[in-house]
């Protein structure tokens, strides 16, 4: 029993210790100082190996709202006149506007675990932008789905990072526990789907003759799904 009390008590000292150097020392200086405009920098909501992942947490924003734009420049290419492809347009503005809502989901996140946000240019090994006049509709899917995969990559590489981290102060199970959650799945989806599409069109596109017709009816199946 006295071994149970001593145990308790040491642990009690280390906390209090533990706070004394962060967040609690932060708030007694600034009431013995009197002083209202004071900052209280220990008192966040950082926590775990969340510092260590921030860096790669914007730069995966950033690729979302980028996909977002290109995946918008594709559907309207889609929509005009000329191409007249509805159902093409339609599957591009929902992985437009997945995209949007991920990176905005990934900005609330980091501010609720203490981080802000940082735009920063981030290249990609190939980008839609610039490419998307020029692109038909087995290109179009083509290169979607690589840019679907290199998002998944990068959320496998956060996902690695947070939950097989080499050093204790990285390790943050709440982190990976999200991208898995709202991420990893769904980007698995995606890239079944589409390169489930890029395959049916090759195979359409082989036939020569009936190229226009097939390509309506992929359209028409698009339209519905």
């Amino acid at each position: 029993m006295k071994i149970f009390i001593a145990l308790v008590t040491i642990a009690f000292a280390i906390v209090g210790t533990s706070a004394n150097k962060h967040c609690y020392a932060d708030a007694e200086n600034a009431c013995n100082q009197n002083n209202p405009d004071d900052t209280l920098p220990n008192c966040n909501a950082v926590f775990s190996g969340f510092p260590h992942a921030q860096m790669s947490l914007h730069e995966f924003t950033v690729m979302q709202i980028q996909s977002s734009f290109e995946y918008l420049l594709l559907s309207s290419k889609f929509s005009t006149h000329v191409k007249n492809r509805p159902g093409f347009a339609k599957k591009f503005r929902g992985l437009s506007d997945r995209s949007w809502n991920q990176g905005i989901e990934l900005i609330k996140h980091m501010t609720k675990r203490g981080g802000k946000m940082e735009f920063r240019k981030v290249e990609k090994p190939r980008l839609l932008y610039g490419h998307t006049l020029e692109l038909d509709e087995l290109q179009s899917m083509a290169i979607v789905l690589e840019n679907e995969k290199f998002l998944a990559k990068t959320a496998h590489h956060i996902h690695q990072t947070v939950s097989h981290a080499n050093h204790t102060t990285h390790y943050d199970p709440a982190l990976g526990h999200y991208i898995e959650e709202n991420f990893l799945e769904d980007q698995a989806d995606t890239i079944r789907q589409y390169s489930g599409y890029a395959n049916d069109l090759k195979h359409f596109m082989q036939e020569k003759h009936n190229v226009a017709l097939s390509l309506y009816l992929f359209d028409e199946y698009l339209q519905k799904e």
